[in-house]
């Protein structure tokens, strides 16, 4: 029996675009879930909210420590 690769789905994954990232961050101050923003964006909830776990992440690490 022959390999046929055209039976095989593989997801392909795409980065967000950093105007992805804006809106995202935008979308959060104005008010919007996680849900809501994966909605609009197209895009799903998870990834979303790994973003933004992502960028808490980054924005404490730059926070500077207190003596």
């Amino acid at each position: 029996m022959a390999y046929n690769d055209n039976t095989t789905k593989r997801k392909r994954f795409k980065h967000l675009s950093q105007e992805e990232r804006g809106a995202i961050e935008k979308l959060l101050e104005a008010g919007f879930g996680i849900r809501e923003i994966a909605r609009l964006l197209n895009r799903n909830a998870s990834t979303i909210s790994r973003e933004v776990k992502r960028e808490d992440n980054t924005a404490e690490k730059n926070r500077p420590e207190h003596i």
